[in-house]
């Protein structure tokens, strides 16, 4: 994020615009179930830690959750002029895989210090099998510097809907689950035994 950029932490038309169409999906043509919404505070930093499936996670936590959720995805994501727009215009955090982004830290940490929801998936990629990956720190550590709440989402059947190397998505059963707030002292590996228990209890 430039200097002179404004950190979007509130919804805008962009943002209404894709939670409206993503919910209207899930409703229609992917039929979404979600459980534990109410464990999300409604007010002050959250750093959401989800593991992730595909392409549809992130409108999957856009249309459910009500508060505004900055995403922090790569920045290859942003390499079409229409995705670039939308994830500007919501707020995302873009990071460079593989390498230690410091600014993209301290965005996560100003989004946070503005009571904003982020969205983080701790693998750091999309699952080529359906399994889930070790988590990285990095959420936790962006959570402890904002002195956030971590809630532990799982999400399955997402997978099942749109692997990779699949052109588009097609009709599956999705689940979406939120645990209860987390402290993030309590560790990465607590937090992904956390979500690795949601995902085996479906």
């Amino acid at each position: 994020m430039s200097a002179d950029s404004k950190l979007r932490t509130r919804k805008g038309w962009t943002y209404y615009a894709c939670q409206v169409s993503s919910w209207l999906t899930c409703r229609t043509y992917i039929p979404t179930r979600v459980i534990g919404l109410e464990n999300i505070p409604k007010t002050g930093p959250v750093v959401i830690a989800c593991n992730h499936q595909s392409w549809l996670d992130i409108p999957i936590v856009t249309a459910f959750v009500p508060r505004h959720v900055s995403f922090v995805a790569k920045d290859t994501l942003a390499s079409g002029s229409i995705m670039a727009h939308i994830l500007e215009h919501s707020g995302a955090v873009l990071l460079k895989r593989g390498e230690s982004d410091v600014a993209a830290m301290r965005e996560m940490v100003a989004h946070l210090s503005e009571d904003d929801c982020l969205c983080v998936f701790p693998e750091g990629t999309r699952t080529r099998d359906g399994s889930m990956a070790d988590f990285q720190r990095g959420a936790l550590l962006a959570a402890r510097k904002g002195k956030a709440q971590v809630v532990p989402a799982a999400i399955s059947g997402s997978f099942q809907a749109w692997p990779v190397g699949q052109r588009i998505p097609h009709p599956h059963c999705i689940t979406l689950e939120f645990g209860k707030p987390m402290d993030p002292r309590d560790g990465v590996e607590k937090v992904q035994s956390e979500v690795a228990a949601m995902l085996a209890s479906r």
